[in-house]
């Protein structure tokens, strides 16, 4: 039984193979993050309208 085989060469975590000519991805990376904030902002400001809403109608 031949237990003898040829493995490849394991590398770090930490080795950055990616082409350093490659445009990089930040700009869309960006946009998400933007988009993910603008969307927190908006459900606050949206459930802060509507509690205070609520909130005029039962004072009246």
């Amino acid at each position: 039984m031949n237990t003898e085989h040829s493995q490849q060469n394991i590398h770090p975590a930490t080795v950055d193979r990616s082409n350093p000519a490659a445009p990089k991805r930040t700009f869309a990376k960006g946009i998400i993050s933007n988009s993910r904030r603008i969307r927190q902002r908006l459900g606050v400001a949206l459930g802060l309208s509507l509690g205070l809403a609520a909130l005029v109608i039962v004072m009246e």
